[in-house]
């Protein structure tokens, strides 16, 4: 057992140092930082909102570079290591590919988590120093732990696609779920609305099939001083779990039938 999470952390450790090579990466996180300092000068010339502005601001760039990092690292995992033969070294070692697969998932968890952390406390930094601790501190730090559960999914999804397709595909792909994930209460409103039964179940096996990411949006809320009650936080947890699991299966269902 030892062994085995040696073997996964040894993956994790390699797959994040190699994350972390991407240039394109701190370009990201510099533009993200650059946004959420700007927040304060749009704040600062509005009228009465500045303080709510700036939140508004901060929590969707931070989300915005969650996503990034979870769509465009990890839609390009798989297929850019094999492209480099470095994934036949990998596979060469006495290794199972679900353990190979769970350590470049946990790597690049700690890759968003390191990108989350650093965004949110020049976000803490930059809101405190103009409001102090008036603002909803609670509230941010709950949806930008959100934000964080939804890239999480966004990845495991990101792997299975790559494990499919080429990255250009598979960022399509994902950008795609993306939208679909974030637009259920509309398909639902369309689903009320549909009177052929056939259509209608089709419909909701879409919306079952589909992640919800509208669990996970709460940012709006927050910035207004809602916070999310105890049941949606574990119904959002749990639900970001075996949903996650269901993803991990079935990559690592592909992942052992592809012959690399």
């Amino acid at each position: 057992m030892m062994l085995l999470k040696k073997r996964i952390l040894a993956i994790a450790v390699n797959t994040f140092r190699q994350s972390l090579r991407d240039r394109i990466l701190f370009v990201a996180v510099g533009f993200a930082v650059f946004f959420i300092a700007f927040s304060m000068f749009i704040g600062s010339i509005s009228l009465d909102q500045n303080v709510r502005i700036m939140q508004n601001m901060g929590l969707a760039v931070i989300f915005l570079l969650q996503m990034f990092v979870a769509i465009f690292v990890s839609a390009s995992l798989i297929y850019t290591e094999v492209e480099r033969r470095t994934f036949f070294m990998i596979l060469s070692k006495p290794l199972y590919r679900s353990e190979v697969l769970l350590g470049k998932f946990i790597g690049l968890a700690f890759l968003n988590a390191l990108v989350t952390l650093l965004t949110a406390v020049v976000y803490v930094v930059i809101v405190y120093s103009k409001a102090g601790f008036v603002f909803p501190f609670v509230g941010s730090l709950l949806a930008i732990g959100f934000g964080f559960m939804e890239a999480l999914m966004v990845t495991l999804l990101g792997m299975l696609f790559s494990a499919l397709t080429s990255p250009i595909l598979a960022v399509f792909y994902l950008i795609a779920v993306f939208i679909i994930g974030h637009s259920s209460s509309l398909l639902l409103a369309v689903i009320a609305k549909q009177g052929q039964p056939i259509v209608k179940y089709m419909l909701y096996g879409f919306y079952y099939i589909f992640p919800n990411f509208e669990k996970f949006a709460i940012r709006d809320e927050v910035v207004y001083g809602v916070l999310p009650t105890p049941q949606h936080i574990l119904f959002a947890l749990l639900y970001a779990i075996a949903y996650g699991w269901c993803v991990f299966i079935i990559a690592r269902l592909i992942f052992d039938r592809r012959q690399f």
